[in-house]
Parts: structure tokens; C-alpha cells; sequence
């Protein structure tokens, strides 16, 4: 299970259609709709969140980069496409993905006024002509619809049947279209009904990009997302279905208690399978915690303090070692050369630390003396308030059968860390066309600090089945926000990556200064 917490939320993000199917059954998704959500008296912080300016100007944003990524897969005009897809997860949607033998099948169903289906076949029809594709009308269900053969790439099939705009991509949907369009003509609906859940989801793990799909185990097999909105927060569950039972040796939590202190506005502990969400930090340092346990947290006096503990057979040799990495690490001719800062390593303590970097204080030292054997890091000193981590945090998760992951966050104050631990992994390595501070994402994320409260997330392990749930404003903890972001803010959107685009731009040349003739003399 590498990373499968946050596969928890990634798989929402599928239906914008970057992901690559692989297998069949793939993808069936449903949503009531954002305009039927935020009509709802309990959905208080969903309403002021999509209102804000913020939210309009990036959902505006990744609207345009979308339409032109299509336009130039399809050969249409963006401008065209980015009036209708701003249609898209307002009214009621239905996304079916399934792979057949001559290709890859994709269904969309969106409920949306008669007005808008005429602009969405209006629109369709235009990039069919633009694209020189030969446009067929039939006839179906007391209404009409069209059939697009493009000369490359699969086909297109639209049309719209009270209240419901159907489209379909692939050579093997029409036939689907028809029967659905009899289906709505008939009962009103595509499909029964969702009234347990506002938002279902179900995908095979073999259909996932292989950026999410690698940080699952092999023998993942398919994940179900279903989530309620309910007094102003999602309640979420996921559960993972694995073709195998997994191993999951479960120690007594051994909770360092004295290193973890107040104020805390986050708290993350996971053992067993559980500890793979931990790989992204305990990897690169190559740590290995000798009871399989991991525990990080975060405190509120300032955005920087980022805190993790593990627990190790001997603290001082794990520290001397890790210098030395860090060391051959930032030699000259090694991958670390253009890391800026140095390395102080003091063995009295003892305690690596990596200094003269801006803002910023990365260390790793020993825990508390009452902590025995663990060994902590940060990015800033911590608090010198020594009050130890409250029982009624621990009372939520120490107890409960076959935990393997729990976590707690303010997420409005953890989203402003994450924005800067984001933006500090940039400066670390001088990749200065990785700092982001001036976009539309940026300003989202920035607006979201005073509007998001507690977020729950655990996950319990048993036999075959991963089973997460999560409490929380919008469905994401903060780190998935971030990053979710940070995706949608790319300039090469949808394409699935972090990695911000280097300037294209050409340096500009220094003027040179002329030099004057000298006067002639007289």
C-alpha cells in the first residue's frame, strides 16, 4: 500500500478525462451536481467557497487550459469548448468509462437546461465542421441526435433528451446512446437514482494513471469512493479491494508523547501497511523505524514548524549516517551540487542540520530523553512550550482494531504550511522555476485559510479490504489540496504532473554601451 491514502482523493480528479484505460471495467462516476449542493442549508462553507472570486477566476483558468487541450485534439476551437464545458459538474453528472475490444469507450450524461443542450449541440456540430468530420443525424427516442466520424482518433456521438445531455467518445458508444436515450425518454433518467451519496465513484485499479497507480500494492484491485455532504462537511469512505489478503504486522502504538507538544493544529500516526504513506520522507533520509510506526505533526506559532518522529535501534549512528549522505549527496559532480545551504553536523547532541537557507531550518536529532530511541526532524525549531500531545487526541484512534493510519488537521492553518513546504523544496534545490507565488491557484488556496476547520481521516486494514473514512469541509485534507492545485494551476494542464514548465523565455541581452569617438583635436 505505497501512498494509497492519497489515492483516496486523486481518483476524483479522472474525470477530466487524463487518465489512461487500461482494463475493463474502468471508471463509473456520479455526482449530484455543485448547484445542487450549494442549495442545501447545511452546506454552509461549500456555498461561500464556490461564490468567492477566488474559485470563479481559477475555475476559469482550468476551464481554458481543458478547452484547449481538447481543441487541439480534436481540431476544433477552444473558445467554443470552453463555453460549454463550463457546464460541467454544475447539474447532476454521470461518467462511464469502459474499454471494449476495438478501443476505449467514454459516456458522459449531465443534467442541464434545454437551453443550454441546444448550445451544447450548437457548439458540437461547429467542431465536427471545423475538424472536417462527417456529421450523420439519426433519429432515436422521439428526438434527435448525431453521429461524428473524424478522420483520425475515435468517434463522437451527442444529443440531447429532456434534460439530459448525452455524449459519447468511442467506437462502440452508439449503441449505448441509443438505449440510454430510450431509457430517459421512457423514466426520465439514465440511470436509478443516487440517494444515499452525493458523490460515487468506482474505478479499477488497473485504469489508474500510472502516477497514482504505482503507489498502490500490485494486487490492488478496485476502489469505491462514496461521499455525503451533511451538516456543512463530507463524510467520506473509500474502500480498497485487493485480489490478495496483505501481511499487516500490528505493534501496540509506542507513541513518543514527550517529543510531541502543543500547540497542534495536525497529528499523523501510521504503522503497519500503513508507514507506505511515510516513504516520501523516510526513503530519501533511508530511515527504517524499528517498530514499524511513523508519527508526524505540525504546531500553530509559526507556518514553518513541520515536525516527524521514528524510532530507531540507535539515534547517534542514524545521525552520523545520514550526514554523511546528505554530505556525498551536495558534492560536487553528485545530484545534490545545486542544493543550496551546508551541513552542520554536531556530534555532542547530536543533530544534522542544514543551514544558511532562507526562512527555513531543516534539522534531525535526537527526541525527547523520555522518548527513548526516537529520533525527530523539522524544517524550523519548534515550540518551547513543553506541554506533551492531549489525551483526548490520542483516546480518538490508540483503541481502535486494525488501525493503520489516523490523522487530524486544522486544514486551513495546514494548507498555509504546505503552500510554503511546497515552495521550500524549490528554493532547497534552486529550482527557481518551481516557485510559484502570483497565480490562480495560489489565490485559491490563500482564501481557503480562514474557511477550513477539522479534518478526520483513518484507515483500518482487514484481510483484503482497506477501508478510509474522512470528515472534512471539502472532501480533501490539506496536502491534497495543495497539490490538486498545484496540478490544475500548471500551465500544462491536464497533463498529470507537479513539475512547473521552464521559461521559454530568452534572456535578455545586455546592452552594450557605445563608446565614443574621441574628438579631434584641434
Amino acid at each position: 500500500m505505497k501512498q494509497v491514502i492519497r489515492v483516496f482523493s486523486a481518483v476524483a480528479f479522472l474525470a477530466t478525462g487524463v487518465a489512461k484505460i487500461t482494463a475493463e471495467p474502468t471508471l463509473r462516476l456520479h455526482f449530484a451536481g455543485i448547484e445542487t449542493l450549494t442549495k442545501r442549508e447545511d452546506a454552509k462553507t461549500l456555498k461561500a467557497i464556490w461564490n468567492q472570486k477566488e474559485t470563479r477566476e481559477l475555475r476559469t483558468d482550468v476551464l481554458g487550459k481543458l478547452a484547449k487541450h481538447l481543441a487541439k485534439i480534436s481540431g476544433g476551437n477552444s473558445s467554443q469548448l470552453k463555453y460549454i464545458l463550463s457546464d460541467l459538474g454544475l447539474g447532476e453528472t454521470i461518467l462511464k468509462v469502459t474499454t471494449e475490444d476495438n478501443g476505449q469507450d467514454f459516456y458522459l450524461m449531465s443534467r442541464m437546461s434545454n437551453t443550454r443542450g441546444k448550445e451544447w449541440i450548437k457548439q458540437l456540430k461547429q467542431v465536427a465542421k471545423s475538424a472536417g468530420a462527417t456529421l450523420q443525424e439519426q433519429q432515436q427516442a422521439g428526438t434527435t441526435g448525431w453521429r461524428v466520424d473524424f478522420k483520425e482518433g475515435p468517434s463522437l456521438g451527442f444529443g440531447y433528451v429532456n434534460d439530459w445531455m448525452l455524449v459519447g467518445i468511442g467506437q462502440s458508444t452508439f449503441k449505448e446512446l441509443k438505449q440510454l436515450a430510450q431509457k430517459i425518454y421512457k423514466e426520465g433518467r439514465p440511470l436509478p437514482a443516487d440517494n444515499e451519496n452525493d458523490l460515487t465513484i468506482q474505478v479499477q485499479a488497473s485504469a489508474l494513471p500510472n502516477a497514482i497507480k504505482n503507489q498502490l500494492p500490485s494486487s490492488a484491485n478496485s476502489i469505491r469512493i462514496t461521499s455525503k455532504l451533511k451538516k456543512d462537511n463530507f463524510f467520506t469512505k473509500a474502500v480498497v479491494d485487493f485480489n490478495k489478503e496483505l501481511t499487516n504486522k500490528i505493534d501496540n502504538w509506542e507513541i513518543p508523547t514527550r517529543t510531541i507538544t502543543e500547540p497542534l493544529v495536525s497529528f499523523t500516526a501510521a504503522r503497519g501497511i500503513g508507514l507506505s504513506t511515510a516513504q516520501e520522507v523516510l526513503e530519501p533520509l533511508q530511515l527504517k523505524p524499528n517498530n514499524n510506526q511513523f508519527f508526524a505533526w505540525s504546531q500553530g506559532r509559526t507556518k514553518f514548524q513541520s515536525f516527524f518522529a521514528v524510532k530507531v535501534n540507535d539515534p547517534e549512528t542514524e545521525i552520523a549516517n545520514l550526514a554523511k549522505r546528505i554530505s556525498d549527496f551536495k558534492k560536487t559532480g553528485n545530484d545534490g551540487e545545486n542544493y543550496i545551504g551546508n551541513l552542520v553536523h554536531d556530534q555532542k547532541k547530536p543533530s544534522v542540520t542544514w543551514g544558511n537557507v532562507p526562512l527555513f531550518a531543516p534539522y534531525l536529532t535526537k527526541g525527547n530523553s523520555d522518548d527513548k530511541g526516537y529520533i525527530v526532524g523539522g524544517v524550523f525549531p519548534p515550540d518551547p512550550i513543553k506541554k506533551p500531545i492531549p489525551n483526548e487526541l490520542l483516546s480518538e484512534f490508540i483503541n481502535k482494531d486494525n488501525l493503520v493510519y489516523y490523522n487530524w488537521e486544522i486544514t486551513g492553518q495546514r494548507l498555509a504550511k504546505w503552500n510554503l513546504l511546497i515552495q521550500f523544496a524549490a528554493i532547497l534545490s534552486d529550482q527557481r522555476e518551481q516557485l510559484v507565488n502570483k497565480t490562480k491557484g495560489i489565490s485559491f488556496i490563500t482564501s481557503l485559510y480562514s474557511k477550513l476547520g477539522n479534518t478526520i481521516t483513518d484507515a483500518t486494514l482487514n484481510s483484503n479490504k482497506l477501508t478510509i473514512t474522512r470528515k472534512s469541509h471539502l472532501g480533501l485534507s490539506a496536502l491534497e489540496i495543495a497539490l490538486a492545485t498545484r496540478w490544475l494551476d500548471n500551465p500544462q494542464f491536464p497533463k498529470l504532473t507537479l513539475e512547473w514548465p521552464k521559461s521559454t523565455e530568452a534572456p535578455k541581452a545586455k546592452s552594450k554601451s557605445k563608446k565614443k569617438k574621441p574628438s579631434a583635436k584641434k
